[in-house]
């Protein structure tokens, strides 16, 4: 792929080296998700369903799995086509990755009194980093932490992902939520309450990194071919308001405003996507176990009678 064709024109800066990281973990989860959703025999739905009888009725995607329920979605006919469509897809992943390394501010020097304060939290602290997992508070008591720790607009941490009403992700920046950290440690201190840094190198689900998305919109534009919401052959719902991306003029600009910039909260999507599709069966995709575990436990409280299945 020309990335650096790609990236030449509109930024002279490049993504700092211990970035890269993240960046390939984020391509590669793409690619999975991918390989999975690829037509044939090993079909996901005729596997879980065990007749193959059913046909998906809409999708959505976790933060980073929205570009996946997108493809998903979109009318690819063969091998070869898909093959190609897929190319696509993992460059615009690795591309608008790439935008949100260099759209992060440059780290300032290191506050040595900040540091040495985060050290005698001990080595159950963790190694600190642009995000990180609150188990344990609820939303409105993360707020108020988050109102009394301050901080200038665009430098104070948000709650960019809502998994259950016990389970947030924090983000902008690493600084700002080791000074939440240490401000609201009895908060964080309770019995049964876990903080646990993210190995993210960059702030997603934040306002930090709005720049980015002038640089990703100019290669979406230079680049690709638009994809409107009328391309999409089933509703996908965006993950940062409960709306089918089929009324959206640009899907591409609207996925990654979301999973860049914008609040998620996966509670309130799935419960948006199953009112409204009422599906025999929900299919986790993964990677991994956390969001199936978020969706079935999801599913269980809302009463639906779907079936859930997860491969």
């Amino acid at each position: 792929m020309p990335i650096r064709d790609w990236l030449a024109d509109s930024a002279e800066q490049s993504a700092a080296v211990n970035s890269l990281g993240s960046v390939a973990e984020g391509v590669l989860l793409h690619l999975y998700q991918l390989c999975v959703l690829q037509p044939g025999p090993g079909d996901p739905l005729a596997r879980a369903n065990g007749s193959g009888g059913l046909r998906p009725v809409g999708a959505v995607g976790h933060s980073l799995g929205s570009y996946a329920a997108v493809f998903s979605a979109l009318h690819v006919g063969g091998r070869r086509e898909y093959a190609a469509a897929a190319a696509r897809s993992v460059a615009q992943v690795t591309v608008a990755l790439l935008r949100c390394q260099q759209a992060v501010p440059a780290a300032p020097r290191s506050d040595a009194e900040l540091l040495r304060r985060h050290a005698a939290l001990g080595p159950a602290a963790g190694v600190p980093g642009a995000m990180a997992a609150v188990v344990g508070p609820r939303r409105p008591a993360l707020e108020e932490a988050i109102r009394r720790s301050g901080g200038d607009p665009g430098a104070r941490v948000e709650i960019g992902l809502v998994n259950s009403p016990t389970f947030h992700v924090l983000t902008g920046g690493t600084e700002a939520l080791m000074r939440l950290r240490l401000a609201e440690d009895e908060l964080f201190e309770r019995p049964g309450v876990r903080w646990t840094y993210l190995g993210a190198t960059a702030p997603f689900h934040s306002a930090v990194l709005g720049s980015a998305l002038a640089l990703i919109r100019h290669d979406i534009d230079h680049n690709w071919q638009a994809v409107k919401g009328d391309d999409l052959t089933m509703p996908v719902y965006g993950t940062g308001t409960p709306a089918n991306l089929q009324l959206s003029p640009h899907v591409l600009y609207e996925v990654a405003e979301q999973q860049m910039c914008r609040p998620f909260d996966w509670p309130q999507l799935l419960d948006t996507a199953v009112a409204e599709l009422a599906p025999d069966l929900v299919l986790d995709i993964g990677p991994g176990v956390s969001a199936a575990a978020l969706t079935r436990s999801r599913l269980r409280e809302s009463g639906s009678a779907a079936r859930f299945s997860s491969i």
